[in-house]
């Protein structure tokens, strides 16, 4: 019994090894070398697609800690989920509370959060997307409309670099999927 613990333990510690060194062999040169064979209109290989979609499942594994929303649209994207059946509340920085008091202000309707850098799980989350305020009978509050769409480029988020031009082929295959989503987060009083 010992020695077939063991074994297990030691297949999946191989397993582990190598699915580690993958990882960082995509993140140091396989991402780039996809980024430009998109760009020169060429396919991906199997080990090309197959390595960036370790990299995409990584992001929803792990991402929970850091921006719990992100992993779950992740997830989603990659198993063509439409419905939520989670919700975090969504967090704000610096960028969404300007957005807000501008929108309370009612100076414009519709606000697009942007960030130059990935710095903090709000943009993560929400770089990109629009919020605008709701009002109905029931409660008032924040509609933000996300795009869950990768864009062709390089971004770089806690010090890692990502090439999202793999992903947004990945999309454009249909191996990872879109869609847009619409959360409402009431105003706290």
């Amino acid at each position: 019994m010992r020695k077939r613990l063991l074994k297990i333990f030691l297949v999946i510690a191989i397993i582990f090894a190598v699915l580690s060194a993958n990882q960082y062999y995509y993140l140091k040169k396989v991402q780039y070398t996809c980024t430009e064979k998109i760009n020169r209109g060429e396919k991906l290989n199997f080990y090309e697609v197959c390595s960036a979609m370790q990299t995409h499942t990584a992001f929803w594994m792990f991402a929970w800690a850091i921006e719990p929303n992100t992993a779950h649209g992740c997830f989603k994207k990659q198993f063509h989920l439409r419905s939520s059946f989670l919700t975090y509340p969504i967090l704000e920085d610096e960028v969404v509370k300007k957005a807000q008091k501008e929108l309370r202000k009612r100076r414009v309707d519709k606000i697009r959060l942007t960030w130059k850098n990935y710095e903090s799980p709000a943009s993560i989350y929400l770089n990109g997307s629009y919020i605008s305020i709701f009002d109905d009978e029931f409660s008032d509050g924040y509609l933000y409309e996300i795009d869950f769409d990768y864009k062709p480029g390089i971004i770089k988020i806690a010090g890692v670099e990502i090439s999202e031009t793999v992903f947004d082929y990945l999309e454009n295959r249909g191996i990872l999927s879109t869609y847009k989503e619409y959360r409402r987060q009431r105003v706290e009083k």
